[in-house]
């Protein structure tokens, strides 16, 4: 199996809810996704819903980032974290550093379980954690998009206890990294 399929078959043994995707590998790049990595493209391509047990966690999917219905649909878009923050922004230039660590920063995972939450691709490829109440203050979880998938895969921990609780698949945690 894919990298991308051992870590789906991992969030589907702990109740995770899986969907196959909605378009073919061949579907267009949405426009938030050009650029991106074939690994984090052959991620949010494999499936059209991936969803905690009680659908307060979620995995984006490319038809999130089109504006595909899914469990995040409109009413919950992908970037709704950007836009709660420039909302609350006090003035121009928050709104400027609000834009700016957005326009950085690819969510991947969205929480609404207890308060906001989201797993993102940083700028230099980190996998970052961030939440309430400073969305824009972030806790790196993993050096890489495939390490992150790597842990899910083998049910280790992330070394970070909020990413693994949000995650709910750890079995042990990692030999060489502190809990």
């Amino acid at each position: 199996m894919g990298l991308h399929l051992d870590a789906t078959a991992m969030l589907v043994t702990a109740g995770w809810v899986r969907e196959e995707p909605l378009r073919s590998g061949a579907a267009e790049v949405p426009p938030s996704l050009v650029g991106a990595d074939d690994q984090l493209l052959a991620w949010v391509g494999s499936f059209s819903v991936l969803a905690s047990p009680d659908d307060t966690v979620w995995f984006l999917s490319a038809q999130d980032y089109a504006g595909g219905v899914g469990i995040s649909d409109e009413a919950f878009p992908w970037d709704a974290f950007r836009h709660e923050s420039l909302a609350a922004a006090s003035g121009p230039a928050e709104r400027a550093a609000v834009d700016a660590f957005w326009a950085g920063h690819l969510p991947i995972l969205l929480s609404v379980r207890d308060g906001h939450e989201y797993l993102a691709i940083a700028p230099d490829g980190q996998v970052v954690r961030g939440g309430e109440p400073e969305l824009e203050e972030v806790t790196v979880v993993a050096p890489d998009l495939e390490t992150l998938l790597r842990d899910v895969a083998a049910g280790v921990s992330t070394a970070d206890p909020l990413t693994d609780a949000l995650l709910g698949i750890v079995g042990s945690a990692r030999p060489g990294r502190e809990p």
